[in-house]
């Protein structure tokens, strides 16, 4: 008898030991790829899931899928970009395939808990960018539209910021390679519309004029609530400025030397182009309050460098 209950509880252990294996290897097969930036937030993905999740930084356990994300992970075939507002209430997500120069996006806002959503509205954010260039006379529904893959089309739809105070998301669109672009566009988290200002459509007039497929100039998300004192912002943009320093060493640090010399040819240019953009934004600006809007510019230039820095390929960042 004695012997049978040692076998027994051989058993057991060998069977506990196997789902802790188990448990362990599902720790080692998921990974973060991103926090937002209170840090209350990361963006998970999970090996042979279909979607990426959105977890608790605080609790890990607690996570939800991210709807309508995919689960792939290798980025020579898609790219993927992740763009939390300040505030954390809103998710803009981009997918960019390689075959076929297929994309989607979507506009996330926080419900509850872990949970964001895609934006209620009566239709989707996708279609609503397609229907405002079309409506518009920006690009025609055909430089686009993708009839093979449902859901997807070519409409090239680049993060360019949010503004500090979450109420616009700047994107910049393009209807695919090859093509003439970026047009710029604001969504208003306050209104729920798509919309422009006198200053974005000075912006979209000067790049009518180009022939590069891709912005020559550094672009900024107006703010809808008052600015902060001087003194906040320049403490922003200082912290802000070290941090650009920070992510650049490590980003060239992973690169090869070719790579890396890209990058900082590429920062170089980005610095000459922040301050011509400044210009244009500062025509605009409320009188009186042009040194604070300066920094404002500054300061929220940098943030999104920063994103594209993180997230962006090297090719991406240094055409």
């Amino acid at each position: 008898m004695k012997l049978f209950n040692l076998i027994i509880l051989s058993l057991c252990l060998t069977g506990f030991l196997g789902l802790s294996a188990i448990s362990a290897a599902e720790e080692e097969a998921s990974w973060i790829e991103q926090t937002s930036p209170k840090g209350n937030y990361q963006i998970q993905k999970v090996e042979n899931q279909d979607s990426r999740f959105i977890v608790a930084t605080k609790n890990p356990a607690e996570r939800a899928p991210l709807p309508g994300s995919t689960g792939e992970t290798d980025p020579s075939e898609c790219q993927l970009g992740f763009y939390f507002s300040p505030d954390e209430n809103w998710l803009f997500y981009t997918e960019e395939w390689r075959r076929r120069d297929l994309r989607a996006r979507e506009l996330y806002q926080h419900e509850t808990g872990v949970k964001f959503a895609p934006l209620k509205t009566r239709r989707s954010f996708a279609k609503a960018l397609q229907d405002y260039v079309v409506k518009n006379g920006v690009f025609k529904r055909s430089d686009f539209v993708d009839s093979h893959e449902k859901g997807y089309d070519h409409l090239g739809t680049n993060f360019r910021g949010w503004s500090f105070d979450s109420s616009r998301l700047l994107i910049g669109m393009h209807p695919g390679v090859g093509e003439r672009g970026p047009f710029y566009v604001y969504y208003n988290t306050r209104t729920k519309t798509l919309e422009q200002t006198p200053y974005l459509r000075e912006v979209n007039k000067t790049v009518a004029k180009l022939t590069s497929d891709y912005a020559t100039d550094v672009v900024c998300a107006e703010p809808i609530a008052p600015l902060a004192s001087e003194s906040e912002l320049k403490a922003r943009m200082g912290a802000l400025d070290e941090k650009l320093t920070k992510v650049l060493a490590e980003r060239t640090g992973e690169m090869s030397n070719d790579d890396a010399n890209r990058l900082r040819e590429a920062q170089d240019k980005w610095l000459k182009m922040r301050d011509e953009g400044v210009k244009t934004y500062l025509a605009f600006a409320p009188k009186g309050e042009e040194e604070r809007r300066h920094l404002q510019f500054l300061g929220d230039v940098t943030a999104t460098r920063i994103e594209e820095i993180n997230q962006s390929s090297i090719a991406a960042l240094t055409r």
